[in-house]
């Protein structure tokens, strides 16, 4: 009886390594979206470029070109109706913002990062498993991320509120003259951006695709979702919004396919 039972139980565990060592490789951050496509589960974070940063500071040095082409633009907190002075000081900074979606990057910033991203979860597979991996990191095409944008029907009724009047998604939805009284209901209104994790998520699991920031496509030029200064009519799925250059409401997530 014994001897059975400790032979069922070295089975099990025999089956659970195998279980786990043949489990489908998910990229970090993201969600499956088909067999071999997947998108991150939020815009990418302050705290995420930080760590790019930081990557090629070590690598190329403190001064070095590439590493101030890496630096996001703060200043982008001084143009016009994008908030005041302290977010230029503290917005990508401090740690009290790290969870917070990164603005002030350009399309070739974004672009850089995607590849150094790759190149990152190469090496961390390799390490890991001992074999190479095919996969890429990149911006989405325009059909792809309105696809990924998709959201329950109600999402955008009433103003982008659920029937308890809480906010769906961080867009400008207040006039002047009801933000007095929003500001009494809810204390804590997000002014600008809000963390990457709030909200409501998307069909997909998927947070913020509509509002917070604005999400750059492969195109440059062109971003979708609309950001916390855009009106509801502008975060529809197909609405292009145009960008000249960096912004304080202007972000990004990734796509990323396995090749198999």
């Amino acid at each position: 009886m014994i001897k059975n039972i400790i032979v069922v139980a070295i089975s099990a565990i025999v089956i659970s390594f195998t279980s786990l060592k043949n489990k489908a490789f998910i990229p970090p951050g993201t969600v499956q979206i088909s067999e071999t496509f997947f998108a991150d589960e939020t815009e990418i974070s302050n705290f995420a470029w930080q760590e790019y940063e930081l990557s090629v500071k070590t690598k190329y040095g403190y001064l070095s070109p590439e590493h101030l082409a890496a630096l996001p633009d703060t200043l982008v907190w001084r143009q016009k109706n994008s908030s005041n002075e302290p977010y230029v000081k503290y917005y990508y900074r401090h740690p009290a913002y790290k969870g917070y979606p990164v603005v002030g990057i350009s399309y070739e910033q974004a672009t850089a990062f995607c590849k150094w991203r790759t190149e990152r979860v190469k090496e961390f597979y390799y390490i890991k498993n001992k074999k190479e991996i095919t996969i890429e990191y990149r911006l989405p095409t325009k059909e792809e991320w309105e696809l990924l944008s998709s959201v329950p029907s109600y999402f955008f009724n009433n103003g982008g509120k659920n029937k308890k009047g809480e906010i769906l998604f961080n867009h400008c939805w207040m006039t002047d003259s009801i933000w007095k009284k929003h500001i009494k209901e809810h204390p804590e209104p997000a002014d600008v951006t809000a963390p990457v994790y709030s909200y409501w998520k998307n069909n997909f699991g998927l947070f913020n695709t509509f509002g917070n920031v604005a999400e750059m496509i492969n195109q440059k030029g062109i971003c979708k979702g609309g950001g916390w200064k855009h009106q509801i009519e502008e975060c529809r799925a197909g609405k292009d919004i145009s960008y000249s250059q960096p912004t304080a409401w202007l972000g990004f997530r990734c796509v990323c396919v396995i090749t198999k």
